[in-house]
C-alpha cells in the first residue's frame, strides 16, 4: 500500500474515530462470509444490512478491504481499484477476537465479533511482502478464540 492510499484511508477513517484515538496498524485483507452456503444469497446480505441498521454486512464473496486497527476499534473500508473506498463496518476492539491464523501461501483466519452470529473470513495476500507483513502484525495484535462446533 502506497503512502497516498494510506493517507486517503486515514482521512476516510477520521470521521469514525473518537478524539485521542490512535491508529496502531493499517492492513489489507480479503473479507468474506464464513457461512458460504448462506453468504451466497444476495437476499440474506441485504436482510442482514437492513436488520442491523447498516452496522453489519454479509459479503457473498471475498471482497478486498482495508483494515484500520486503532487502540479502540477495528474499521473496514472497501477497496476500489486499490484505493480506499466506503466504510463497510467497524467494531469495538474489546469485542473482537480471531481464530489461530493458518499460514501457508495465504494467511487465513476468522474474525469473530461478540454479539454477531456469523464470523468473517479474512485472507491476507502473500504479495507484496509488505502487505503480508502487516497482515501478520494484525493477527498478532488481536486476541484468539477457539470457535465452538455445533
Amino acid at each position: 500500500m502506497g503512502a497516498r492510499q494510506e493517507r486517503r484511508l486515514l482521512e476516510n477513517a477520521a470521521p469514525f474515530m473518537r478524539a485521542g484515538e490512535q491508529v496502531e496498524l493499517v492492513a489489507m485483507a480479503k473479507v468474506g462470509s464464513v457461512a458460504k452456503s448462506v453468504g451466497k444469497s444476495v437476499a440474506f446480505g441485504m436482510a442482514v444490512g437492513v436488520l442491523s441498521g447498516g452496522t453489519m454486512m454479509a459479503l457473498p464473496v471475498q471482497a478486498e478491504a482495508y483494515v484500520v486497527l486503532t487502540d479502540q476499534q477495528i474499521l473496514f473500508f472497501r477497496s476500489y481499484d486499490g484505493s480506499p473506498g466506503k466504510h463497510i463496518f467497524g467494531a469495538p476492539r474489546h469485542l473482537v477476537a480471531i481464530t489461530e491464523p493458518k499460514s501457508g501461501f495465504l494467511l487465513k483466519f476468522q474474525l469473530y465479533v461478540q454479539g454477531w452470529n456469523q464470523a468473517l473470513a479474512l485472507t491476507v495476500p502473500p504479495l507484496p511482502p509488505s502487505l503480508r507483513k502487516r497482515g501478520v502484525a494484525l493477527a498478532g495484535l488481536l486476541p484468539r478464540i477457539v470457535p465452538v462446533s455445533v
